[in-house]
């Protein structure tokens, strides 16, 4: 009997001998199968996630890309040990994938925006915690784990924005908003704040076309600005000038308003309010002390921002001047979204005269009651753009005074496009929003 239970141990001892190693190597490739699994996983939410904030800073520099996708997959699989050189990160505009496809609706999604590309590639080793030895099975002493994921930044479609300035003598007047700080915490006068307001707005313009490619069949696109200040009329630098079409016209006219605006040949302005003939302006009114010029449309903002820095209002105010001038402009741009944006301390000069012919403020009402800012629209959502109808808007941001006494331009614009400011702050962030709409939006797939 003895004998007998002491051969029954020594085959227990085998069998253990023999399944333990086995059990064992179950237990190991179980577990190390579960956190690979895992780390799979969370490597490849990592990679995704990753490559949605590189697309979202839109950043041309590879090393700033990787860094920023570094710390999104560290955060997910922290048990990794993944250094910049395990992460490649291809940066592709929509020019370099569809070709002359680029821009085109229906080809890669229903309204064919502009997209940049960022693919996100992270190949790293992983260490086992029980790597196979002679004893049991398991996995290598270092697993390479990989993910990959693509992001693009669709970027809204390239802006003409044109600011049309009043720069009559009542933008000389001190005027400090609600909660002006930073920039505008020693703004003295009106005409100040909205000159920097302008030059902030372009330095984000600017920013824009420094962080984008877009592209139409090998076109580069940007955003650009123009200005256009008017008082009585605008100056394109070396005369004032009007837009308007007048009976008879010389193509020479003095710089007596209270004669000119009587001669308005109103019916042909609103109907063709994006052509006819320009009308030289001679001299100047004797009380116009006033600096500033029309600036066409560019993408050179530092040179934008030298020149108008060095204007200065004066004399009285007829909007729709400016407002023609604006719209002529924005027509010869290359960008499909127009907006005019009109900035003004009060109404056209002068309010208690708008029965009076020979005043701005009759020239305003009437050419705005017959629908001269709706036809400027009309025509250039008329035009096309690299096969794209253009889209235009008017808005009217009044500071520093009550908006509903200039029934003029609320006719213009219309009361979902006009805001009564309450601080040069509010300016800034309002045209921000207006210029901002649609510049991009995220897209995670292949």
């Amino acid at each position: 009997m003895y004998s007998r239970i002491n051969n029954q141990r020594g085959i227990a001892t085998i069998f253990y001998v023999v399944i333990f190693p086995l059990l064992l190597s179950v237990f190991v490739l179980a577990i190390e199968s579960t956190r690979y699994l895992q780390t799979h996983a969370r490597v490849n939410d990592g990679v995704e996630m990753a490559s949605l904030a590189v697309a979202a800073n839109a950043s041309t520099s590879n090393q700033e890309n990787r860094i920023l996708a570094k710390g999104f997959v560290d955060n997910f699989a922290p048990d990794g040990d993944i250094d910049l050189s395990d992460i490649s990160i291809q940066r592709l505009s929509c020019d370099e994938i569809y070709g002359e496809d680029c821009g085109k609706p229906g080809v890669y999604d229903r309204d064919g925006f502009i997209f940049t590309q960022y693919k996100v590639n992270v190949e790293s080793d992983f260490t086992s915690w029980y790597p196979q030895n002679d004893y049991r099975y398991g996995y290598d002493e270092t697993v390479t784990m990989s993910g990959e994921a693509r992001a693009r930044k669709y970027q809204g479609f390239t802006i003409d924005v044109a600011f049309v300035a009043d720069f009559s003598g009542s933008m000389l007047d001190d005027w400090s908003g609600d909660d002006d700080d930073g920039e505008f915490a020693n703004i003295n006068t009106k005409y100040e704040g909205v000159i920097e307001v302008i030059k902030r707005v372009t330095e984000r313009l600017e920013s824009y076309n420094d962080s984008t490619e877009q592209e139409i069949n090998g076109e580069l696109l940007a955003n650009k600005a123009a200005f256009v200040g008017y008082n009585m009329y605008p100056h394109n630098g070396t005369t004032f000038y009007s837009d308007v079409q007048y009976l008879n016209n010389s193509g020479n006219r003095s710089w007596r308003w209270w004669q000119n605006i009587p001669n308005i040949n109103y019916g042909a302005t609103v109907a063709n309010p994006l052509g006819g003939s320009q009308t030289t302006i001679s001299n100047r009114d004797p009380n116009d002390s006033s600096v500033f010029g029309t600036l066409a449309l560019t993408d050179d903002f530092l040179t934008f921002r030298s020149i108008i820095d060095g204007f200065y209002p004066s004399h009285g105010t007829a909007s729709y001047e400016g407002i023609l001038s604006a719209a002529k402009i924005v027509n010869n741009g290359e960008n499909v979204r127009k907006l005019i944006i009109v900035l003004s301390d009060g109404a056209d000069w002068h309010p208690d005269y708008a029965g009076d012919t020979r005043y701005p403020s009759y020239a305003a009402l009437r050419l705005y009651n017959a629908g001269l800012c709706d036809n400027i629209i009309n025509r250039l959502e008329q035009r096309q753009i690299n096969g794209r109808n253009v889209e235009a808007r008017i808005f009217v941001i009044g500071f520093g005074y009550d908006i509903d006494r200039n029934p003029g331009l609320q006719t213009c614009a219309g009361a979902e496009n006009i805001q009564s400011a309450s601080s040069y702050q509010d300016i800034y962030n309002t045209v921000l929003e207006l210029i901002s709409e649609e510049v991009g939006r995220l897209y995670f797939g292949s």
